[in-house]
Parts: structure tokens; C-alpha cells; sequence
């Protein structure tokens, strides 16, 4: 394993820096356009990507963030009629609850959606090759794997 000496630290800083302030940046494109944050609009990308239809924990685990994140995210596009709370009556479960899109959240999210890609060209994909956007492709895998496999020890018994 290599050594975590400054340089290793400084990139792991940089790149803290550079998400932060390009999501910051996409959030207030998203906000000028339509009064709405990255986060919210991330929870409709999530559903979108999971196919309309999801239970929070998985949106939860498509986003990687902590549930009780996501649950408050929820309750507020609810409150905009953009998602809908499906509860089923389950003798196993009976928290058990879908998350669905609806015709107007998945007609936002459409709209939305050109706002954030015109964002993400001009502050990120325009300044990279397609063999930059491989290499970090790349180490995108390699972490998220990394990742993966410290959360499987974490869980361990």
C-alpha cells in the first residue's frame, strides 16, 4: 500500500475542493433556471435512473447518502407533487413504502435535466479529452470499488 505523504493528501484536498465548488456552481445554475436545488434534482435523476419507481433505501444507496438525507428530500418534492408515496399494507413490513415519479416530476425532470447537462459541459466535460474521461473513469471504478469493499468489512458480524 502507498504511503499517504503529502502529495497523496493534497489531491484527496483538490478534489474535495473541486466537487464542492462545481456542485456548488451546477446548483446555482439549476436554482437561476428553476428555483430548485442540485439535491432535489438529484433525487428525480435517482428515480429516474431506478425507473420511476423505488423504495427510499434505494435511492438512498443509488446516491450514497444516509437515508434520513433522502427521507427529507422526499417529503419536500412531495409536498410539489413531483413524487408519490405508494404504502403497502404488509404483514411482513408495513413500513414498506415505493417512491413513484409523477407525470409532472418526470416532466420537470426532462426539463431539468437540459439546465444540468449544459452546466456540466460548460464547467466540466469541455475541458477534458475523451482520454482524460477515460483515466478518470477509471479511478472512478478503482475507488468505488475500494469503497465497496470497506463497506463490506464495516458490515462484517
Amino acid at each position: 500500500m502507498p504511503r499517504l505523504d503529502n502529495v497523496r493528501v493534497g489531491t484527496w484536498r483538490g478534489l474535495q475542493a473541486l466537487v464542492g465548488e462545481l456542485e456548488r456552481n451546477i446548483d446555482e445554475e439549476l436554482r437561476s433556471d428553476w428555483d430548485i436545488t442540485i439535491g432535489w434534482f438529484d433525487v428525480l435523476t435517482s428515480l429516474q435512473r431506478l425507473g420511476g419507481l423505488a423504495r427510499p433505501l434505494d435511492i438512498a444507496a443509488d446516491l450514497r447518502l444516509p437515508a434520513s438525507s433522502v427521507s427529507r428530500r422526499l417529503d419536500r418534492l412531495e409536498e410539489e407533487g413531483w413524487i408519490a408515496r405508494h404504502r403497502h399494507i404488509d404483514q411482513s413490513d408495513k413500513r414498506a413504502v415505493d417512491i413513484e415519479l409523477t407525470k409532472s416530476g418526470r416532466r420537470l425532470w426532462r426539463e431539468m435535466n437540459v439546465s444540468y447537462r449544459r452546466a456540466v459541459q460548460s464547467l466540466f466535460a469541455t475541458h477534458l479529452d475523451d482520454d482524460h474521461i477515460d483515466d478518470l473513469s477509471r479511478i472512478l471504478n478503482l475507488l468505488m470499488a475500494a469503497g465497496n469493499e470497506v463497506e463490506e468489512l464495516s458490515t462484517w458480524p
